[in-house]
């Protein structure tokens, strides 16, 4: 499951520290926004999370939030090009054992549980849509043998800004990725799957580069 949305104002908390544990551990792994702003985008994954999926990380009598329960693992812009713009950040999370998922029916209709590669598999026959991020995220998450592994690699990975490139030749529409001969040099050592996508039939679709 996917969920998300933008942080709230009261996601902004006067006094973190009186309502959430793992309070500096959210600030040291976002050193690219001040300390408020790096808790709000954890309390506001720990609020989307519950609202979209019925989860909600917390722990003891009090329902603390457990902000160290997040593994904070990506940061995607969209391209200058696009209208409608987005600064997302991408976390990972444990279902606690005694929650279940479900959908709210109201931002999102339906949910499920799939394998990262039964996911992909999905998308290339054409059966669900993948954004870039979403499809790139679970093409990374191919290559871990549990859940565990997943997080360990979330909880201490670098984290570098994502933009993709977008590129428009006649009758075609591409976005590329750092490491894309079409993308311009980086040095932040990322690899992904692939590394550009084409715009078929209203849905990105990932393609081999040659």
């Amino acid at each position: 499951m996917f969920p998300g949305g933008s942080v709230d104002p009261a996601d902004r908390l006067d006094d973190p520290h009186a309502v959430c544990d793992g309070v500096e551990a959210a600030i040291a792994r976002m050193p690219d926004v001040d300390p408020a702003t790096a808790i709000a985008y954890h309390v506001a994954a720990v609020r989307e999370l519950f609202e979209e999926a019925g989860v909600r990380p917390a722990r003891g009598p009090e329902g603390r939030l457990a902000l160290d329960s997040l593994a904070y693992f990506a940061h995607w812009v969209t391209p200058d090009i696009e209208i409608k713009r987005f600064d997302a950040r991408f976390f990972a999370a444990l279902v606690p054992t005694d929650q279940e998922a479900a959908h709210d029916a109201r931002e999102s209709s339906d949910s499920g549980w799939f394998d990262p590669a039964e996911a992909v598999a999905r998308c290339r026959a054409g059966e669900i849509a993948l954004p870039p991020p979403t499809w790139t995220t679970l093409r990374t998450l191919e290559r871990f043998p549990h859940v565990d592994a997943v997080m360990e690699w979330a909880r201490t990975r670098t984290v570098s800004r994502v933009q993709p490139g977008f590129i428009k030749r006649s009758d075609e529409t591409f976005l590329t990725l750092p490491g894309d001969p079409l993308y311009p040099a980086t040095s932040d050592g990322e690899v992904y799957a692939e590394t550009r996508f084409v715009l078929d039939r209203g849905r990105w679709r990932a393609i081999e580069v040659g």
